[in-house]
Order: structure tokens, then C-alpha cells, then sequence
């Protein structure tokens, strides 16, 4: 789509929504939906615009985050840490476990395939907006288990 996306992190259940614009250019649209673990220093509300990105980035705690896209200042979409860049066999698969939970610092954390798909996908300037919602939006929360 060439109309540009609009993201909605939900960081009371845990998921992003990405919405695409109707034809009177609102973003009512749902096209994705992702599980996430947000974290303490997740924004609570307020709207940013994506910034930097990129594959492999060091994060707090010694560990690396794949596929990194900057939202604002340290809070970032970024894959479930791994322990050693450019090792796939790394992941912490106890903190992928956790997906769906409050597990990060801050970041917003993702599937491998959800984390790509956002690098890829969505341009620098592309708006993301944080709100609290039981509700987990229009998709609901699933895992992506295909797109890798």
C-alpha cells in the first residue's frame, strides 16, 4: 500500500495494531495486529514518529535486538533480545516466552517476523501512538508463525 500506516501500541494488552488509510484518508483500517511485551518505560500515552532503524542493535543488559526501529529516544520495536549479534541460535526464548506480558525496560518487543516486518515495512515519520486498552483492538493479539 503507498497510502502509509498509523501504529497503535496498546500497552495494557500487549499488542500493535497497524492501521492503513480508508479512501477519506483516516486510518480505520486494520491490517496487522502483533503481540508485543512492553515495559516500566513504555510512553503511557502521547504520539511519535518513527525514527532511525536498524538490523542489529546492542540494547541494555548486554544483548542485542534484530530489526530495531527507533519510535523515540530509547524506546524502540525490536525482536525478543538475543545474546550474541548476528546469532540467530541466540535468542532468549524465555523472554520470547514472555510475549504478550509486560517483560521489557521499555522497548517494544516483538516476534522476529513482527520486528522485520515493521524495519521493512514502515517508513521514517510513520506516526505511533500509546494508549492503555483492556480491549487488544479490531484484530485481537495473535502470533505471526509464517512471513519469516
Amino acid at each position: 500500500s503507498n497510502k502509509g500506516y498509523y501504529i497503535k501500541v496498546n500497552y495494557g494488552a500487549n499488542v500493535v495494531t497497524i492501521y492503513t488509510s480508508d479512501n477519506d484518508g483516516n486510518y480505520s483500517i486494520p491490517v496487522k495486529a502483533m503481540v508485543c511485551s512492553t515495559g516500566t518505560a513504555t510512553p503511557k500515552s502521547g504520539t511519535y514518529r518513527i525514527q532511525s532503524r536498524w538490523e542489529w542493535l546492542g540494547l541494555i543488559g548486554n544483548v542485542y535486538g534484530h530489526y530495531s526501529t527507533q519510535i523515540v529516544g530509547n524506546i524502540l520495536f525490536h525482536s525478543v533480545p538475543y545474546l550474541e549479534k548476528y546469532n540467530p541460535a541466540s535468542l532468549e526464548y524465555w523472554e520470547y516466552d514472555k510475549l504478550g506480558t509486560r517483560a521489557s525496560a521499555g522497548c517494544i518487543r516483538l516476534t522476529i517476523a513482527d520486528a522485520k516486518w515493521i524495519y521493512n515495512n514502515i517508513p521514517r515519520g510513520t506516526l505511533v501512538e500509546f494508549y492503555s486498552s483492556s480491549d487488544p483492538g479490531p484484530l485481537r493479539k495473535t502470533f505471526c508463525t509464517k512471513d519469516i
